[in-house]
């Protein structure tokens, strides 16, 4: 299912759990559909599940570039899904990582998160999120000796408009881009600019461009033979049913962008974005519709 159809969907179930329906019913009919594969419970439930961790591992690997002996070998989920346990919001992100390299090397924390709006603050949330997990790993008293931290932003809104690229990376750098600190960087993928580039990236033979043409397609449950032949991809078929859903998980998770999806099926329009818009249309300055919005400039841009 899209975001609209599954929020639809949870909408749905919802409404006929507070009527006292029958809900087991309603799903029956679904279990063939695929859930979608960016909400925050189903992703966590697919790629957060110890039986799934060569996806997640294919995914990491795709989604950083790592090739050869760079590549995440030795995985442990940090906060791991477990089946029967109730969805909840927290700090955490939604899906966490560590990777040991040996004696004498730094180890690998990865974390991966989804992002389907772009708030005023995200900038400022995303490095104090970073902030938090570096200062997590060292405890009072112990060396400065840190981990190579990854943070994986998979996101719907572009974080470099101009740029060509749907994947970037982001670091520590002085003023001739020399790297000053390599054990901390945020890779942003703006899934959104890439599948409305489609044409652009035709020739895109990454892996993570294969795997983002394959949530795709099972997001939109069209035909998925051109993945059929890979097992890993075979495996994501698998795990996206929503019949590997329990009707208590979905009746439980945190679904966080449930309402927001809805109102923009439904053709719904944020008030500060109604405004915004207005405003655009009539030439009014930029920074002052950002001032009286709250907008961002590329949100404002992107109505």
């Amino acid at each position: 299912m899209t975001r609209e159809e599954f929020a639809q969907f949870l909408g749905k179930l919802r409404e006929i759990n507070n009527n006292g329906g029958d809900i087991d019913a309603f799903v029956k009919e679904h279990e063939h559909r695929n859930v979608y594969f960016y909400n925050d419970g189903c992703i966590k439930k697919i790629l957060a599940s110890e039986q799934n961790l060569m996806l997640t591992t294919d995914l990491v690997n795709a989604a950083l570039g790592l090739i050869g002996s760079d590549r995440i070998m030795n995985p442990k989920l940090v906060n791991p899904f477990v089946p029967g346990e109730l969805g909840y919001h927290d700090v955490n992100p939604d899906i966490g990582l560590i990777n040991d390299r040996g004696k004498d090397v730094p180890r690998d924390r990865i974390s991966i998160e989804v992002q389907h709006n772009m708030e005023k603050f995200y900038r400022d949330r995303l490095v104090l999120y970073v902030a938090r997990l570096t200062s997590n790993m060292v405890k009072s008293g112990d060396a400065y000796q840190l981990e190579n931290l990854n943070v994986v932003s998979f996101q719907f809104f572009n974080a470099f408009a101009e740029s060509a690229n749907y994947r970037h990376t982001v670091q520590l750098k002085n003023q001739e881009q020399q790297v000053y600190f390599d054990k901390q960087t945020v890779t942003l993928i703006e899934v959104e600019k890439f599948l409305k580039r489609a044409m652009e990236y035709a020739n895109d033979t990454s892996r993570l461009a294969q795997w983002l043409r394959a949530i795709d397609t099972l997001n939109r449950e069209a035909d998925f033979s051109e993945f059929a032949n890979d097992p890993v991809f075979r495996l994501l078929q698998n795990e996206v049913k929503l019949c590997r859903f329990s009707l208590r998980y979905l009746m439980t998770v945190d679904m966080s962008d449930f309402d927001r999806a809805v109102a923009k099926h439904v053709g719904a329009m944020d008030k500060a974005e109604e405004i915004a818009k207005k405003m655009r249309d009539k030439g009014a300055d930029m920074s002052f519709i950002v001032e009286t919005t709250g907008l961002s400039e590329e949100q404002i841009r992107e109505l």
